[in-house]
């Protein structure tokens, strides 16, 4: 019986816990609180980056965007793809094919080609050499030295052309194979473009096109007549320039170019007059390069002076020849802001007779029928007394 009653409370224990239980408040529901449904959420938006101040030039420029792993294609995506590996790989195929082809059909070609140029069927038997005015048919054989039992296959052109050039008259050369054992060599000419009269007044050089000195050549004067008449009678049956006076500084060597200033300042006035202007000038004297003048056509001594201010200088003289038509013997163009001229004042005087007379195309003093100039020596020299330089400013 003891042991029941310490098990079972009491009623009084049971209504006090009763009471106790009914007097504590009952807590409050808790409110729930709706999830928000997926769909309709929206992505938070990003916010926006500040942007720099103009001028800053420490802003820094926005991070390039990380490489990302393309998508694995789909299923038709991937099969073009390997379509087109296929075509490509069967594309370098045929080309290798193709290549290793082309490559033994060039060896089987060479190899001809070798056994070809070796054998006796096209072996050299005649030269054709076309001689020209300075350069002989023998010269051109000598300098082309073809060796015996070489073919029109192995002939080597190049250097036939290099030995022939070693010519100075020699310009360009044309190697030409006639099947089946003939080799035809021609040869082109340098154009004498001057007749330099050398210092020593009895030799002169041709000067060819490139300012290449082609070679000497003696002047007879045993007729009486001086060297520059005769160097001039070249000069111009060959359609080039005569240079005289130049000094004895200048020694040409067959084949150099000439570097002579005085040669350079002729061709700069040359080059920088106009071609309708050039084509009037039969000679030059060119003691030194700040002393250079030449002859016009019609006898007129022009002063040119250094080769500076030249399309200048051929507009003064061609407005005072236009302004005094037969007149002017002398032009001194050397400063052509200040030129100055000769003329002759007596009407019985032709052009050019004061200074260096007009020249025929043989190259003599071209003849007049005027008294003064040719008949009456005391004469000419009183018309040329007459001269008096003028200033033309």
């Amino acid at each position: 019986m003891a042991s029941d009653d310490r098990r079972r409370p009491t009623a009084r224990k049971a209504t006090q816990g009763r009471a106790a239980r009914a007097s504590r408040p009952a807590p409050a529901p808790r409110a729930r609180t709706p999830r928000p449904s997926r769909q309709s959420a929206a992505p938070p938006k990003p916010k926006p980056k500040p942007r720099p101040a103009p001028g800053d030039s420490q802003a820094k420029r926005p991070a390039t965007r990380p490489w990302r792993a393309p998508r694995p294609q789909g299923g038709r995506e991937a099969r073009e793809a390997r379509a087109r590996q296929v075509r490509a790989a069967d594309a370098m195929g045929i080309a290798l094919r193709v290549a290793a082809v082309a490559a033994l059909a060039a060896a089987a070609l060479g190899v001809a080609f070798l056994v070809l140029s070796n054998t006796s069927a096209f072996k050299i038997v005649s030269i054709d050499a076309v001689a020209t005015d300075h350069v002989s048919a023998e010269d051109i054989q000598k300098l082309a030295n073809v060796e015996e039992g070489t073919t029109l296959l192995n002939v080597d052109a190049g250097a036939i052309t290099q030995n022939l050039m070693k010519n100075p008259w020699v310009a360009s050369v044309n190697v030409a194979r006639e099947f089946p054992d003939k080799l035809k060599i021609s040869v082109v000419e340098r154009t004498v473009e001057a007749v330099v009269v050398m210092s020593s007044r009895s030799v002169a050089w041709y000067l060819g096109e490139g300012e290449v000195w082609l070679e000497p050549v003696n002047l007879d004067v045993s007729d009486g007549r001086s060297a520059d008449d005769v160097a001039l009678e070249r000069a111009t049956s060959m359609g080039a320039i005569l240079i005289t006076g130049v000094p004895a500084t200048v020694d040409p060597v067959a084949g150099s170019t000439a570097t002579d200033e005085v040669i350079v300042a002729a061709r700069s006035y040359l080059e920088g007059f106009s071609s309708g202007f050039a084509s009037q000038i039969v000679s030059f004297t060119a003691p030194s390069e700040a002393s250079l003048s030449c002859v016009l056509a019609n006898g007129v001594e022009v002063s040119l002076g250094s080769p500076v201010d030249i399309s200048s200088k051929e507009e003064v003289v061609k407005s005072l020849l236009a302004e005094y038509p037969d007149e002017l013997t002398y032009v001194n163009v050397r400063v052509p802001s200040s030129p100055s001229y000769r003329k002759i004042d007596s009407s019985n005087v032709t052009a050019g007779t004061g200074a260096v007379g007009p020249r025929s195309p043989a190259g003599d003093a071209a003849p007049s029928t005027d008294s003064a100039s040719t008949a009456d020596p005391t004469a000419a020299d009183a018309a040329a007394s007459a001269a008096t330089e003028t200033s033309a400013t």
